[in-house]
Parts: C-alpha cells; sequence; structure tokens
C-alpha cells in the first residue's frame, strides 16, 4: 500500500485579505505609507515589520494577502525575506502573498525576474506618489 507525502491532495490555504504587512527599515517610512494606506483602506489592517526576519515571523502568524517590502535592510534584506516566505508558503501549502517591493535602488536580478514572472508582484521606486502606492496594494487586494 502506497502512502501518501503530507500535504499532498489538501487545498492550498488562501491569504488573509484583511491584511498586509509593511515592511521597511525606516520608521518614517512606515509611518508614512501606514497613514497614506491607512485613509485610502480604512477596513485593512496592516502590520508592521523594521526588517526581513522580522517580517518573515510576523507573515508565518498572520498570513497577509500583500507584502509591502524594502529591498535594502539590516538583518535580513528583502529579497532574502522574499525567498524565505516563498519557501515557507510551499512547505505550509499557503497561497504566496501579493509583493510589492518598494526601493531607490536597482532590484537584484532575482527580485526583476521574480516581478517579471508574475503579475501579482510589483516594482515601486521611491520616492512613490500615495496615488500609485494606494493603486498598487488595492489592485493586489482585488
Amino acid at each position: 500500500m502506497k502512502r501518501r507525502k503530507p500535504g499532498r491532495g489538501t487545498a492550498v490555504k488562501h491569504c488573509d485579505k484583511t491584511r498586509m504587512l509593511l515592511v521597511d527599515d525606516e520608521e518614517s517610512i512606515r509611518f508614512l505609507f501606514q497613514m497614506i494606506l491607512a485613509a485610502d483602506l480604512p477596513d485593512l489592517n496592516i502590520d508592521l515589520a523594521c526588517n526581513g526576519r522580522e517580517a518573515l515571523d510576523m507573515f508565518s502568524r498572520g498570513h497577509h494577502a500583500v507584502l509591502l517590502m524594502d529591498l535594502h535592510m539590516p538583518v535580513m534584506d528583502g529579497r532574502s525575506a522574499f525567498e524565505a516566505i516563498r519557501k515557507m508558503c510551499g512547505e505550509r501549502r499557503w497561497q504566496m502573498p501579493s509583493v510589492v517591493f518598494c526601493t531607490g535602488f536597482v532590484p537584484p536580478e532575482p527580485v526583476a525576474r521574480a516581478v517579471e514572472e508574475d503579475a501579482s508582484h510589483c516594482l515601486l521606486a521611491k520616492p512613490v506618489s500615495s496615488r500609485r502606492l494606494i493603486e498598487a496594494i488595492r489592485l493586489r487586494l482585488e
């Protein structure tokens, strides 16, 4: 008799569409983005993290639908956090969240490729307008 592998044949758990995770090492950016998004998307619960490692911990407990993530951060950068979240989702059979990378730098090739290959992700260049930020998040919550 063949044994089934754990998780095989089970449905993928969907993201929590009421939650997003905002990840940036600059407190002023977190505060500003949170204020902009909360004003336009009042029903959205916005969790905050200051680096990739903190984001991983919060995501593991919240399974947020959207991550708004800086790329250059101490402790764990955005690229490493993205890859770890993708791995976590695969292991737990969770739906991968949409990731909006927001950076003032040229993104590393793996991030650019992820955005190019999957329209649920996107890249915003800092400085970003309030309208563009809200539009990117709203689109990914639909």
